[in-house]
């Protein structure tokens, strides 16, 4: 079976991450333009064939969670304990780069991470945090209503297509790893996180999150 630690271990130094590629993201990310940063991010993005290879959005978004790792609390509930980076001038670029320059390229690299991350969810809120676009929300959201329908497919097969597909593993993978049900769990749990965050009620209210039900 897979491991899916958090993409790939996040204690994992930055500098390791950095010297993979030969990218200082700290640096790119303090010096130039966001729009050129965003152009070498999709660039490499672009020219990478491999999905199951990093490139430098993923990259992208292990500094930043690494970055909000090492960084202060931010606890709006104790149900929800997230955390925000020391380097607040550093966080803004992050977030503008991250929901302006690139959407819609980091959606999937998003709902990917949100939906491997079987073993420590609060790391969730960790991204989720960073998160401010109402197109990024709704992306997550009709995901946790895909998710919330495979709940009741008894086929046991079909009941983890979409799981699977998301996370960007083999059919073969164990069933265990791809539960629909433990997905939207977590994706419920990113959803209320943001409906703390900001106002979300254009998009869903809490009677909307219910695992039973209509949507």
């Amino acid at each position: 079976m897979e491991d899916f630690d958090p993409i790939e271990k996040m204690n994992a130094s930055v500098s390791t991450l950095e010297q993979s590629r030969y990218i200082n993201m700290d640096k790119l990310l303090k010096e130039r333009d966001l729009a050129a940063v965003a152009d070498i991010l999709l660039e490499d993005t672009f020219r990478e064939t491999d999905i199951f290879r990093k490139d430098l959005v993923d990259r992208f978004l292990d500094f930043a969670l690494f970055k909000v790792q090492s960084g202060e609390p931010y606890i709006l509930s104790m149900a929800y304990p997230s955390k925000r980076m020391m380097d607040k001038i550093l966080e803004a670029r992050v977030i503008t780069l991250m929901n302006e320059h690139l959407y819609p390229e980091i959606v999937l690299r998003l709902l990917k991470y949100f939906t491997r991350n079987l073993h420590d969810s609060d790391t969730n809120l960790y991204l989720a945090a960073l998160i401010e676009s109402d197109a990024i929300i709704q992306s997550i959201y009709d995901t946790f209503l895909l998710f919330k329908k495979d709940i009741f497919n008894t086929n046991p097969d079909r009941r983890c297509v979409n799981v699977k597909r998301v996370q960007q593993v083999s059919p073969r993978t164990d069933n265990k790893s791809a539960s629909p049900l433990d997905a939207a769990a977590r994706f419920k749990y990113v959803l209320e996180f943001m409906a703390l965050k900001k106002n979300v009620s254009h998009i869903y209210r809490a009677e909307n999150l219910a695992l039973a039900g209509a949507a």
